[in-house]
């Protein structure tokens, strides 16, 4: 009996600890159009304010109850606003899981909300927040400047699908509309903020990238910041970056809004792409997103009329009385949309009427006009003896001995012995005897002179200029260009940015894009390599191969000499370099973070002699020079020695062993030069074994045994021996060989 009590215990636990936790959200909004008199009164504050509010009712699980209002406060209506949240947040039982929502739209700056003419500062308002007595605390910020607390550290509900991920999180997060330094903005053609209006969008389900049904707090702030930061870019106001600070504990993501939780749905179908503005009856943009082919959107949104217009990449589509009914999805797909007509308008702004007046010229009746000009689109063929003007959209062919003017909208071919200016909007192709000059030009320019704006398409001539971004190349005897795509082809170029590369005489660019190939190569960057006589760059990421090399950031170094300030490895006969990550291969390297000192010794023949270390342990070379010390004159003195070897050395910085080997020429008395490999000398090879004691910073105790070759040939006699004349002899024919072991001692100089 007492074990099934026991056992029926345990699975009554068991079962309360798995019922759910009941879950309450509260949300506290706020919008204020004045931010005081010297701050122009915004209109749409309130109205975002209501229309956070209203998806976060029918679709964020929010009771009605549960939403607190404040509209135009100043700092005390806002300080009780939190009291008053704080309060019912505090009613509720011990056992409910509470989350709060904190919306804000209006004035702003670096030191807070500006409320009428009351501050409230940044760190009152996080204080207030986080102070909430909540498990998930949501702050939304749509003001200028917002992004300042993120670096101060500062229908009827149904919340059933708050159970999933959300009840696992804890903590807090802030979403802000704009950064620091910059303006939050609205616009009349929204009727709201830019931020705003992309995050309700949102929240409606176009940021349900995952298609569960679900928004969560990360899908939402995506949405808003890509759809924010496209709309301002145009803007007077400048580009709006919203930003964040989160904070939350758990797996998961906070689900912010549900499909669910409204019985009226809109679905755009997965064959659908473009732009989509969704108006309701009164013409007022309701959501706006931009829908890739393959996704399935749902919106949910309230029962009612809608238009829906589709912008696609070269047409526009509409779909108008759209019926958006109670528990019911309404489905959109290519049978209601029909094609929009496209009237030839003043832009307004900075918007382009482009596509809408090559429409028109296309759709005009073949005509060809000798002389004179026509205001209206055209479609044709233009002959001038002297100029020829398009105006605005003018497609097909212009002809001239002198001139050709197409100053917007011309897609077509001009083509000239002199001449051809396309001021803007130009696709198509230029050929000229002398001259070509175009704007926004799209195609491809051919003649002895090119100069472009911008645009798409290829420049080849005798000289190319580009201004701005040429997706194309450049190929000609000069090329001259902004950014070219892909690369530089011709005698002398020169560009601020290539993707490719560049291939001439002489190459100056600042990135150079993956290969710069010429006699002359210049770089601020270049990803893969230079290859030319002289090369200098900034950075190149591979090699930098020529007889002169100089480089910043090189990653090898192939020449006769190579100058590096931080580079990887170098092969030349003269290397220097202020840091190498590995040792440089050549006659003589100069390394910064690496060995430069001199031995000044003498040796057993009763010489003195000095050894000049350069490159690194691993491996340095040795330039060694060495004579008999004499009070009558030094001049006069021989047998004189010049050698040159490799070495290792055993530790750095400190004491050390060394171990080299020196090929030396010994030129008789009365010669009169040093040559190394001469033939009228005798030749002495060294090995040899010695070790330094480090006296002090710089200064080093030298000594050490060698082991000492001599060899002469004919009758030319031995000049160097041993004192003691100890040694050993061999014959090979005409050549004889002296061998001997020895001894050295001195100081060592320098940087070891």
């Amino acid at each position: 009996m007492m074990k099934t009590i026991f056992a029926f215990s345990l699975v009554f636990a068991a079962f309360l600890y798995a019922a759910p936790q009941k879950i309450e959200r509260f949300l506290l909004v706020a919008g204020a159009n004045n931010g005081g008199t010297d701050r122009v009164l915004l209109r749409y504050a309130e109205s975002d304010a209501n229309s956070f509010a209203n998806v976060m009712s029918q679709m964020g699980g929010i009771d009605k109850n549960n939403v607190l209002r404040v509209f135009n406060p100043n700092a005390a209506a806002m300080k009780n606003g939190f009291a008053e949240l704080e309060k019912r947040l505090q009613s509720k039982g011990a056992g409910t899981r509470k989350e709060v929502i904190v919306y804000y739209s209006g004035h702003a700056d670096e030191k807070g909300l500006r409320l009428g003419g009351d501050v409230y500062s940044w760190a009152d308002f996080r204080k207030n927040v986080n102070s909430l007595n909540a498990d998930v605390k949501v702050a939304v910020l749509d003001a200028c400047g917002s992004g300042a607390i993120t670096r101060t550290k500062g229908g009827v509900s149904r919340p059933a699908f708050l159970q999933d991920a959300s009840s696992e999180m804890t903590g807090y997060a802030y979403l802000t509309s704009s950064n620091e330094n910059e303006v939050s903005q609205e616009s009349d053609r929204l009727k709201g903020s830019f931020f705003t209006h992309a995050l309700v969008s949102g929240l409606r389900g176009a940021a349900d990238m995952t298609g569960d049904g679900k928004v969560t707090l990360n899908e939402a702030y995506q949405f808003a910041f890509n759809e924010t930061l496209q709309s301002t870019q145009s803007t007077t106001g400048g580009t709006q970056h919203p930003s964040r600070d989160m904070n939350l504990a758990g797996t998961g993501d906070v689900v912010m809004t549900d499909l669910r939780e409204t019985n009226a749905t809109l679905v755009l179908d997965s064959n659908l792409e473009g732009r989509f503005f969704i108006r309701d009856a009164q013409g007022n943009l309701f959501a706006e997103l931009y829908k890739t082919r393959g996704r399935h959107v749902e919106l949910g949104m309230p029962a009612g009329k809608y238009s829906v217009q589709m912008e696609a990449p070269s047409r526009a589509w509409m779909a108008s009385d759209i019926q958006i009914s109670e528990g019911k999805k309404t489905n959109l797909t290519m049978n209601n949309m029909r094609q929009m007509s496209r009237e030839i308008a003043v832009a307004r702004g900075d918007a382009d009427s482009a596509m809408t007046g090559l429409d028109s010229a296309r759709a005009a009746s073949f005509r060809v006009n000798i002389f004179g000009n026509s205001t209206e689109p055209e479609n044709g063929l233009q002959l001038g003896l002297f100029i020829t003007y398009a105006g605005r959209a003018f497609v097909g062919t212009q002809v001239s001995f002198f001139g050709n003017i197409a100053a917007g909208d011309m897609a077509g071919t001009q083509l000239t012995p002199l001449g051809n200016i396309a001021a803007k909007d130009f696709y198509g192709l230029q050929g000229s005897g002398l001259f070509n000059y175009a704007t926004n030009f799209n195609g491809v320019q051919a003649s002895v002179f090119n100069l472009a704006g911008k645009g798409k398409g290829a420049q080849a001539g005798m000289i190319n200029v580009y201004a701005h971004d040429l997706e194309g190349m450049q190929a000609s005897t000069i090329n001259l260009g902004g950014r070219v795509a892909y690369g530089q082809y011709g005698i002398i170029n020169a560009v601020g940015k290539t993707e490719i590369g560049q291939g001439g005489v002489i190459n100056v660019a600042g990135n150079a894009g993956l290969v710069q190939g010429g006699v002359i190569n210049v770089a601020g960057k270049a990803d893969i390599m230079q290859g030319g006589v002289i090369n200098v760059a900034g950075s190149v990421k591979e090699w930098q191969a020529g007889v002169i090399n100089v480089g910043g950031h090189v990653g090898r170094q192939l020449g006769v000499i190579n100058v590096g300030g931080h580079v990887g490895r170098q092969l030349g006969v003269i290397n220097v370099s202020a840091k190498s990550d590995k040792t440089p291969i050549g006659l003589v390297n100069i390394v910064g973070n690496g060995i430069i000192d001199a031995t000044f010794y003498v040796d057993e023949t009763g010489r003195a002699g000095t050894a000049l270390h350069l490159g690194t342990p691993y491996l340095y070379t040795l330039w060694e020079y060495s004579i008999s010390p004499s009070f009558d004159g030094w001049s006069d003195t021989w047998p004189r020695s010049f050698g040159w070897g490799l070495g290792t050395r055993f530790g750095m910085w400190g004491n050390f062993i060394n171990l080299d080997y020196a090929f030396i020429d010994v030129p008789d008395e009365g010669r009169s030069y040093l040559g190394l490999g001469s033939d009228n000398a005798n030749k002495m090879h060294k090995i040899r074994l010695g070790a330094a004691y480090k006296l002090l910073p710089g200064v080093a105790l030298s000594s050490g045994i060698t082991l000492n070759g001599l060899a002469r040939a004919g009758r030319e006699d031995f000049w160097l021996e041993p004192r003691g004349e100890y040694h050993w002899h061999w014959t090979f024919g005409d050549h004889k060989v002296r061998l001997w072991p020895g001894l050295y001692a001195g100081l060592t100089v320098g940087k070891f």
